[in-house]
């Protein structure tokens, strides 16, 4: 009886190991496991793989970064390089033979490389060098822009295979669209028409007329305006975006500062103010930019150089507040004095002064152009912006 059992248990026991033995087995029935490749902070709204991260998030090839409105983050790689992602940027980190890659599709984001980093906005792949830092923003629809800080960047058409080095100091715009490169940018701002001069001043030079049936560069040389904003407020992805991060983690502090007059949360007060400063005018630059040319296209050469006159007063603005938020930087590792903060805050105030005027001519400007098709509506220049809320820059010492 035991042994006709046994034999039964056997003969069961072969007919599933047979049947399991013989079953197709292929790699798709096993879970793919992708690799880590970083790390991720974020400051404010930002997604991760389409799901909002609160604070960090682990990186893994392929996965999607996207930051919204008043949303910061921070990608530190595997190989060393950092992104920073300014608020509204669409990317997706992905790792192959060749090394790291980002797929951008919208926004603006800075890079510091330790190892070679590509960056595509297609049709081009910008390839950054070892030791190499600068920005890439998608400007628009139509075009992108680079700007080279350190070290140097491959620009390579991956349509026409056509290939060029941008170097430390040099930036280039880019049709999305048609795959042209518009002219370094300092050449684009030196061929701009002259501001109009004042009543009673004789004209120096006619302003330049673009040429009879040229018109494929006037997007890109109107896109320069919001590229020249960038380059200006460049310090919102460096420096500036950090300073904003710093001051959104001690807002409590800032609310509170009349009575604790603390001196680090009196800087990040500052920072924040000129970090807003930058980017109201970045906004204000290329406002004037599509202005510019809905009036040249008007046949107004008149009207089109009074806002690029403006352009160039934004501009010089804008350097100088990024020379103000790297002395701020400074000051957040060394010893605070009461002498220190009032200089700086006597900065901000300056500028800030300088900033709201600004905003209110292009404000003034719009206005005044309103009924030319293409010029932006008045409505849409960035509000006045207001001191950091310090009630005195004295601290205790």
């Amino acid at each position: 009886m035991l042994c006709s059992d046994f034999r039964r248990l056997v003969a069961v026991a072969l007919v599933l190991t047979t049947t399991f033995i013989t079953l197709p087995v292929s790699a798709a029935d096993f879970p793919t496991v992708r690799p880590v490749i970083g790390s991720v902070t974020a400051v404010g709204s930002v997604d991760l793989r389409g799901v909002g991260i609160s604070r960090e998030g682990t990186l893994f090839a392929g996965d999607s970064i996207h930051s919204h409105e008043k949303g910061y983050a921070k990608v530190i790689l595997g190989t060393g390089s950092n992104i920073e992602l300014i608020e509204k940027t669409d990317l997706t980190v992905n790792r192959d033979a060749q090394g790291m890659k980002i797929a951008m599709t919208d926004g603006t984001i800075g890079f510091t490389t330790k190892l070679s980093l590509r960056v595509d906005v297609m049709p081009f792949e910008f390839t950054a060098s070892e030791e190499a830092s600068g920005n890439v923003a998608v400007i628009s629809s139509t075009t992108a822009g680079v700007r080279v800080t350190n070290g140097k960047v491959t620009v390579r058409n991956l349509k026409t295979s056509e290939s060029f080095v941008l170097m430390k100091g040099q930036e280039q715009l880019f049709g999305l669209h048609n795959g042209v490169h518009a002219k370094p940018l300092a050449e684009v701002a030196s061929n701009m028409p002259l501001p109009v001069p004042a009543p009673g001043v004789p004209d120096p030079a006619p302003a330049p007329q673009a040429p009879a049936g040229k018109t494929s560069n006037i997007g890109l040389a109107m896109d320069a305006g919001g590229w020249l904003a960038l380059i200006g407020a460049g310090a919102i992805t460096g420096v500036a975006i950090w300073a904003i991060v710093q001051a959104r983690n001690n807002h409590e502090d800032i609310e509170n500062l009349h009575n604790q007059q603390n001196c680090t949360s009196s800087l990040n007060a500052i920072s924040s103010s000129v970090a807003q400063q930058s980017s109201a005018l970045a906004i204000a630059s290329s406002l004037a930019g599509q202005a510019q040319l809905a009036l040249l296209a008007a046949g107004n050469a008149a009207g089109a150089a009074q806002f690029q006159s403006l352009q160039t007063q934004i501009t010089t603005t804008l350097n100088s507040l990024n020379a103000l938020q790297v002395s701020i930087q400074n000051a957040q590792g060394a010893a605070c004095t009461n002498a220190l903060l009032s200089s700086l805050l006597s900065q901000e105030e300056a500028l800030r002064g300088q900033t709201n005027s600004l905003l209110n001519q292009l404000r003034n400007l719009l206005t005044t152009f309103s009924t030319t098709p293409g010029v932006p509506n008045p409505g849409t220049v960035p509000a006045i912006i207001a001191g950091p809320p310090i009630a005195s820059p004295s601290v205790p010492v």
